[in-house]
């Protein structure tokens, strides 16, 4: 031990001096005259005393930085030893104890001496708290330490480059846990002859098998449609660069029934494996709920995405709606009140899916209201409609009459989005232990934390249809009022674009269901009416787009009259031009600019629009820019516009 050594050399050498000494002072005794012998003996005691006191002050140096590092153990394991160079000094800067990267550094014997005269530079003042020492800089590190009421310093010099070396190496060397899901498995196999879904697994072993073999990984399946591979992390790096090409080669295979299998893959990149493993978890629960095929990467600084060109696969099975109805219902029974609410601006899907959950609550007598901030163009008509029945018109609140009304037993409910900071208003999560989300947009890395209930179904068409599958299972007493049928239907309607956009099996019966209780299709043909302005200023809008590669971008005029909607009819109105693939058209609305984006489906405006703090599907997607002028915006959807083009190169080719 340092320690030991250190006092053992003191004492050796003290007591080799005192003996010298001793004999010194008896020879002296023996020396005539007497009074030179007694000289002698008073200089041989007082150099006897003076090395006394060095024995005593080096014992206690040792002793006060051995007792500040606690234990013998601690020091030797994490201190002595450490490649770092470490100091103890006193409150002058003279060194009390050096370990030996120290010690090599600015001198073997430096205990003892003032560390300030062997580095002139430490007391300089620097910002960066950066030195030099033989053309190596170092960052000194000084932490103060009190102990038993005497002040000292540990002094720190840490080679920054050699650190981050270090760091990067450990870090390489780290697990990384990867979950890789078959989406949809048991809707794709229901139907399909044994033989054929062992071949299937088969040629899907076989890839992730290939996949798990690039990267130096383990592999494990462990139920028939799931795996893990664990490889370190200085491979997640091949995986990256070839943009988890397993995606694309899963897709390529093709069942008798012509669908193509896909991928959901969740990569979690942490400190240890415990935390590997649950950003793994998060990372596939956001893959699942961004409609598959595609891979999310998770680590300390966020997540990454990669793919994602394939619609969502359709989910016919409708269990999950049935418990998500039995759910509500159990909740509903012990609140005292329910509050609806959806997003900023609302659209007809929102309103539609809130008159549809008014429907359930009426069945089990519990009040009921719709918090709308103001009124807008995109819900005037139906607004209009609802206000000429009192029983609908005592029903809208505002924000800040919820918030006078809310207590810890009401119900909020969600509609429609799935972020806290774009509902009408946000601060109504705290007035209440009960919240409920229904949305379909695809899962973003900040939605609603703390919900009793989170139904999020990124395969339906829109929130219209999942509510009115939640009418249908809620209870055999819930009876749709005809505006209420008619509001839904709309909702349905503008989200699939009229049933030609993310339209399923599920979505027509959603439709036949509303038809067969009173729907009327003529008086919903009337909510979606335009004036005549409205119809000019949307040709206009269309009129001057900029159009690149099959993408256009149009910017709707500062003083438009209802700018949102108008945004959305022109972006529509765009894509059913020959030619135009993708549509994004800009309005300003206020203090921020709003991008309304549209596609057929090859290409993910929702992946385009992500960049830029937005969301939706693949097929309609938006976002909501603050800050930004609108020629900034429009360079800024250009430039990402072009990145997704050539990270999806080989999928664009192959539609």
């Amino acid at each position: 031990m340092r320690r030991k050594t250190v006092l053992g050399e003191a004492f050796m050498t003290s007591a080799a001096l005192f003996v010298l000494m001793a004999l010194a002072f008896v020879g002296s005794l023996m020396e005539e005259p007497l009074v030179r012998a007694i000289t002698v003996g008073a200089a041989a005691i007082c150099g006897c005393a003076c090395f006394l006191y060095y024995l005593h002050w080096k014992n206690s140096a040792v002793r006060k930085a051995a007792k500040i590092l606690e234990k013998e153990t601690v020091f030797d394991k994490y201190i002595n030893s450490t490649s770092i160079p470490t100091a103890i000094l006193d409150a002058s800067g003279r060194v009390y104890w050096r370990n030996p990267a120290f010690a090599v550094l600015v001198g073997v014997n430096c205990e003892g001496a003032n560390a300030y005269k062997l580095l002139p530079d430490l007391e300089k003042p620097d910002k960066s708290k950066c030195m030099e020492i033989g053309h190596v800089v170092y960052k000194k590190e000084i932490t103060p330490i009190h102990f038993e009421k005497d002040d000292f310093l540990l002094l720190r010099l840490i080679d920054e480059k050699k650190t981050v070396k270090t760091v990067n190496a450990n870090r390489a060397m780290l697990p990384v846990m990867c979950f890789i899901e078959i989406d949809n498995y048991n809707g794709m196999t229901a139907g399909m002859p044994l033989a054929e879904i062992s071949e299937i697994n088969a040629q899907i072993d076989g890839l992730v098998s290939s996949f798990a073999e690039e990267l130096q990984g383990m592999i494990i399946k462990y139920t028939g449609y799931k795996y893990l591979v664990c490889f370190e992390n200085k491979y997640l790096r091949i995986a990256k660069e070839n943009r988890f090409d397993l995606l694309d080669k899963v897709r390529q295979i093709e069942t008798s029934a012509g669908l193509n299998p896909t991928l959901s893959i969740a990569v979690g990149a942490g400190k240890n494996p415990q935390q590997s493993g649950v950003f793994a978890e998060k990372a596939m629960e956001l893959a699942i709920g961004r409609g598959g095929d595609q891979a999310v990467v998770k680590d300390a600084e966020g997540y990454a995405f990669y793919g994602g060109i394939q619609h969502a696969v359709e989910v016919k099975s409708r269990v999950r709606s049935r418990t998500v109805s039995k759910a509500l219902r159990n909740l509903m029974e012990q609140c005292e009140d329910v509050y609806i609410m959806g997003h900023e601006v609302p659209d007809m899907d929102c309103l539609g899916a809130a008159l549809g959950l008014v429907a359930c609550a009426r069945v089990l007598d519990k009040p009921t209201y719709i918090i709308l901030d103001r009124p807008n163009a995109a819900i005037a008509s139906l607004l209009e409609e609802m206000k000429k029945v009192p029983d609908y018109r005592e029903m809208i609140v505002t924000p800040a009459r919820a918030h006078l009304m809310m207590s810890s037993r009401s119900m909020l409910v969600v509609v429609d989005t799935q972020i806290a900071g774009h509902t009408i208003a946000p601060s109504l999560f705290e007035l209440t232990d009960t919240v409920v989300v229904i949305d379909h947009h695809l899962k973003g890395t900040d939605c609603i934390e703390g919900a009793v209930l989170f139904y999020h179904e990124p395969y339906a068409s829109s929130t219209a249809e999942m509510v009115t599958e939640i009418d249908q299972y809620f209870s055999e007493r819930v009876k749709l009022k005809s505006l209420e049928a008619e509001a839904l239907m709309a909702g349905i309607t503008i989200d699939t674009k009229g049933f030609s956009f993310k339209t399923g099996v599920r979505t027509f019966e959603a439709a036949s269901y509303l038809r067969r209780v009173g729907a009327n299709t003529t008086s919903i043909r009337h909510l979606f009416q335009d004036d005549m302005e409205t119809y000019l200023a949307r040709a206009g809008v269309v009129k001057n787009a900029e159009v690149r590669d099959g993408v256009a971008i149009a910017v709707c005029p500062r003083d438009s009259k209802n700018p949102q909607l108008l945004a959305a009819q022109a972006a529509d109105s765009l894509i059913g031009i020959q030619g135009i693939g993708a549509s994004f058209v800009l309005a300003e609305t206020g203090q921020s600019v709003n991008i309304s984006g549209r596609s057929f489906g090859v290409i993910n405006v929702q992946m385009i629009l992500e960049k830029m703090g937005g969301g939706g599907h693949a097929t309609i997607a938006g976002a909501q820019i603050r800050g930004k002028s609108v020629a900034e915006i429009q360079a800024e959807l250009w430039k990402n516009i072009r990145e997704y083009m050539d990270n999806h190169e080989e999928e664009l080719k192959r539609h």
